[in-house]
């Protein structure tokens, strides 16, 4: 089992660190985040105290015709229709804590900017303890596979949040390709889809804006992908994140449920083109979790439950384990192991 093996491994890519097996350039990987989405919304659907409290719904009647029912598991279904109708059938889903079966970061300020550099660096730094605009000093698992003979040329990111040249150490331009925030979509013959995001982004009133909307930073990643077939993509939502802090919890379902629309159609569509077909690993988590009832809109150092967590995995090799009900532990900083082990498959 998947979570078995990021308990004993440590693997790594190519001469940078010492790798099992060598890549496979013929794998390609996905890693999906949906920024700040908690565990207790993936695994039992809306909840029903937020959903029906006015103060933090627009219409309470709306959201629950949307995402409520009495039962449970098709409540969750309701909610997130990809995660429970393909995921939970052909591949793994981690991080119910009813069965003790517990993710978690392991870095103490469950903030974004610590959970993102975690989860890509595969090591927690105490000195990223806040978002802000500061260069990453800690090697990340894009740049390293971007480096290595397998996959030079061939890694892209494309992100709502803006923060990511930094957490990725991108100030400057060269590297693997990288797409956050309202960065203007760069190339010669774009498409008309990238066109029309240069233009919806250049009629942004507020530039100072520090999220686009997921719907562009998905539509920019598939054009991406149509025109240039990476085989490592980063795929970064911001929605449910802002919603949260936001006090919308409508939104917040709404935000789920458009990132977990836009997730399978990505998946159909992969699947439709042979050089991802059957090749195709998706890594989907999120960065850190949200505090309890009251506190569900906030998380950080202080906010109980923020550093709860979770992680899903569907494609190549990997088991139709569904739902995973034994007791674990693992951390956020666990799955950057996973990675060059998923490329590396035969």
């Amino acid at each position: 089992m998947i979570c078995l093996l990021l308990m004993t491994m440590s693997v790594s890519v190519n001469n940078t660190r010492n790798t099992v097996r060598p890549l496979n350039p013929e794998n390609k990987l996905f890693i999906i985040t949906l920024d700040g989405f908690r565990w207790e919304e993936i695994f039992t659907g809306a909840d029903s105290s937020l959903i029906s409290d006015p103060q933090i719904n627009t219409d309470t009647l709306l959201a629950k015709a949307l995402y409520w029912t009495d039962d449970e598991s098709d409540r969750r279904e309701k909610l997130m229709p990809f995660f429970w109708s393909v995921i939970a059938k052909q591949g793994e889903l981690y991080g119910n804590r009813r069965y003790q079966n517990n993710v978690n970061v392991a870095n103490p300020y469950a903030l974004s900017y610590p959970g993102y550099s975690e989860l890509l660096t595969g090591s927690v730094d105490y000195s990223i303890w806040k978002n802000e605009k500061k260069k990453n000093q800690n090697k990340n698992i894009l740049e390293e596979l971007n480096s290595s003979s397998t996959y030079a040329g061939k890694v892209a990111a494309f992100t709502s949040w803006e923060l990511f040249p930094y957490i990725l150490d991108k100030e400057e331009k060269g590297s693997f390709v990288l797409n956050s925030g309202l960065q203007k979509i760069d190339g010669k013959d774009l498409s008309p889809a990238q066109s029309l995001i240069n233009n919806i982004q250049q009629k942004v009133s507020d530039k100072n804006v520090p999220t686009r909307y997921d719907e562009l930073t998905y539509i920019a990643c598939k054009e991406y992908i149509l025109k240039n077939k990476p085989s490592v993509v980063l795929l970064s939502f911001s929605g449910t994140d802002n919603a949260g802090h936001n006090k919308r919890y409508d939104q917040y379902l709404q935000e789920a449920n458009n990132a977990d629309r836009m997730i399978g159609e990505l998946w159909r569509l992969l699947q439709s083109i042979p050089d991802y077909q059957g090749r195709t690993t998706f890594l989907i988590t999120t960065d850190h979790g949200r505090g309890k009832k009251a506190n569900w809109h906030d998380h950080g150092f202080f906010v109980a439950g923020s550093s709860q967590t979770w992680y899903a995995l569907l494609g190549n090799k990997i088991a139709p384990q569904g739902e995973m009900k034994m007791k674990t532990q693992v951390y956020q900083k666990d799955l950057n192991a996973l990675i060059p082990e998923i490329l590396s498959r035969k």
